[in-house]
């Protein structure tokens, strides 16, 4: 091997390198091109948790999408009308716990006040009043928390579909470009004919008045309150959700509508007694919704025939009519077991 050969191979070793290095550049640069041009790129890179719901929810949506074609306005809403099928038996649950409350609540203020009212209670008389809450919740055949099931499993669905869909477009925004319905075929952006945000408003507004006399029957005292303050929400929200995305008012609204539909169907005769639903109770003086002219006259009709008007006389007569039909299912008993022996 010659001198000039064998100096060349260190400049022809070089020269391959370089080679080398420029086209892995250049491979490494489509590649990368490629890469944030896939439209797949938010799936890659999304990293869902499993414990944030809002992360399922999406979760769900895409799964929905991808086993049945539908569009994700579709998938959205069947997704929705999903979940709460699934809740469905707690907020049965839940309104039949309510109206039991709603029933035993002047008998639960006597107890509480008959117990306040001994100052200092010894260790048996905090046992009797013990025993008897529980025979009270008992006899209701309620639990102090059954009422409290619904929100607390409802409020975190809510809270993360609401979520959910709202980064939905910021995660897959090329796959709901056109994946809208009718006028709303981008659900990245706010629906630009201010249908859906009104639809939203006045199905929301609907929902309050079809299910005021549970929140009512929940919280005697602060219900009324809660309904004008969701009443004005309704209103103050509109021109709010006005800049959210479609796709999260393709769940807001179906699931206001299901919620009305649910409040009006559990309020059916045939219902309530299909599933223990009581009628709920007459409201105590200064504790209707709609306190007003038509209430001061009635209250004024009642004082003249002698008919109790103040919630002491209200939860006496309350008590007097409960000790009626407890002694009258006694006497049945009895007649039933005299019968029979």
């Amino acid at each position: 091997m010659t001198s000039s050969s064998l100096s060349s191979q260190p400049n022809n070793f070089e020269e391959t390198m370089d080679k080398i290095f420029i086209e892995s550049q250049k491979v490494a640069s489509s590649e990368g091109d490629k890469w944030f041009a896939d439209e797949t790129l938010t799936q890659e890179i999304w990293d869902p948790k499993w414990w944030n719901i809002a992360d399922q929810a999406i979760n769900a949506v895409n799964l929905f999408n991808d086993v049945t074609g539908f569009s994700y306005a579709g998938s959205i809403f069947c997704v929705t009308c999903g979940i709460r099928l699934i809740i469905l038996p707690l907020a049965i649950r839940g309104q039949r716990a309510s109206s039991r409350m709603a029933h035993l609540q002047p008998e639960l203020a006597m107890i509480k006040k008959r117990y306040e009212a001994l100052g200092t209670p010894s260790q048996a008389e905090q046992k009797a009043f013990a025993e008897n809450m529980q025979g009270l919740f008992k006899r209701y055949e309620v639990t102090p928390f059954a009422a409290l099931t619904t929100p607390l499993v409802q409020a975190p669905m809510f809270i993360g579909m609401f979520f959910g869909m709202k980064k939905f477009p910021n995660l897959f925004p090329e796959a709901l470009a056109d994946g809208g319905l009718f006028w709303f075929t981008d659900l990245t952006v706010p629906d630009p004919t201010y249908i859906l945000p009104v639809m939203c408003g006045l199905s929301f507004i609907a929902t309050v008045e079809t299910g005021k006399d549970q929140m009512i029957d929940a919280n005697p005292q602060h219900g009324p309150m809660i309904v004008n303050a969701f009443r004005a929400m309704a209103v103050v929200m509109v021109p709010v959700i006005t800049t959210f995305p479609s796709a999260m008012l393709c769940y807001w609204v179906p699931n206001n509508f299901i919620t009305m539909a649910q409040s009006i169907t559990l309020r059916n005769d045939w219902v309530k007694q299909k599933f223990g639903i009581w009628d709920r109770p007459k409201p105590m003086p200064g504790q209707s919704t709609d306190a007003g002219f038509q209430e001061t006259m009635t209250n004024l009709v009642k004082q003249v025939k002698g008919e109790p008007t103040t919630e002491k006389d209200k939860i006496k007569r309350h008590n007097k009519e409960v000790e009626t039909r407890k002694r009258v299912q006694q006497v049945s008993k009895t007649a039933r077991a005299r019968r029979r022996g």
